[in-house]
């Protein structure tokens, strides 16, 4: 018996999982704030910052275009932080 897999299938679909979590969390944050106080802003770069350093970290374009596709996601819903 052989277990058959699309080994990079299976990757997208858990970044994607991953990078939808990371939105809804990022959202759960900063949503319910109309003015953000210097320290939250600060926070929020921070973690945007880690975030756009895993950029450099996958190879893989497709992965890359999920990523720079949830960074915009963000920067849309949350242009006071950028």
């Amino acid at each position: 018996m052989t277990l058959s897999y699309d080994y990079h299938k299976i990757l997208k679909s858990e970044f994607r999982r991953d990078l939808l979590w990371f939105e809804e969390e990022f959202d759960l944050l900063f949503n319910s704030k109309s003015i953000l106080i210097e320290q939250e802003k600060s926070l929020a770069n921070q973690i945007l910052n880690i975030l756009s350093e895993t950029i450099n970290t996958y190879p893989n374009e497709k992965l890359l275009t999920e990523l720079v596709y949830t960074l915009n996601n963000i920067e849309k819903k949350h242009p006071e932080v950028f």
